[in-house]
């Protein structure tokens, strides 16, 4: 595991966490043979549980949404997260209240089973770089699920929200929208409270970063070239 972006020069260690052993299979022999000297497969497991239970030193885990022990993607996540591993999500992802579960829990990023392993890869290495990942059609999934309960922000929070995530510190946004920084910790204050009233917390910065993507308030951090 590292705690720290990967050089690109460096080969991303790879595990692998599906319930179908084809997938395991095909998936790991895949990247093999079309980036063996960007990418090294060193585990697969049918579960978190027995994953975690072997200590792999991976730098990016490729997890599945749906695992056949029923777990809960958001657990899933938190719990290798917690252990310091990046987290790409593969998946079918047909099913996208489980994809925002996932984010919800801290995935660094949803890649399709469906796109060209040259894709996947791309997902990867950006995950492993600590950029976050999320195509164009999940976002457009996400945006269209009209049933997903999103936080009620007004327009200026969301103003507030999008400045505050993409880096600017308090004082910066106080400046370029005219108020004074008391209103922006005000603002702030009040989205988070949002938030937690729909049972999506965002305690800190990342957290607020990642509820303003899955709302569709900013858009997924680009791969760098």
């Amino acid at each position: 595991m590292t705690d720290t972006p990967i050089a690109r020069s460096s080969v991303i260690r790879i595990a692998i966490i599906d319930d179908h052993e084809a997938i395991r299979l095909g998936v790991g022999a895949a990247l093999q043979q079309h980036a063996a000297d960007r990418v090294c497969v060193v585990s697969s497991h049918e579960t978190v549980d027995a994953f975690l239970a072997d200590s792999v030193d991976a730098d990016v885990v490729m997890l599945d949404l749906s695992l056949g022990d029923d777990t809960d993607p958001k657990d899933n996540v938190e719990r290798l997260a917690e252990v310091g591993y990046r987290i790409l999500v593969y998946s079918i992802a047909d099913n996208i209240r489980l994809v925002r579960r996932a984010l919800a829990g801290g995935a660094d990023g949803v890649c399709r089973k469906a796109e060209p392993i040259a894709q996947t890869i791309e997902a990867l290495e950006a995950v492993a770089e600590g950029q976050m990942v999320l195509s164009q059609e999940i976002l457009a999934a996400i945006e269209s699920d009209t049933t997903y309960v999103a936080a009620t922000l007004g327009p200026r929070e969301r103003e507030v929200l999008s400045l505050y995530v993409a880096g600017l510190e308090i004082p910066a946004v106080a400046q370029q929208l005219y108020i004074t920084e008391n209103s922006v910790k005000e603002y702030l204050k009040r989205i988070r409270v949002k938030y937690t009233q729909v049972n999506r917390p965002a305690n800190n910065k990342l957290e607020l970063f990642r509820r303003a993507i899955e709302d569709g308030i900013i858009p997924p951090v680009e791969r760098r070239n």
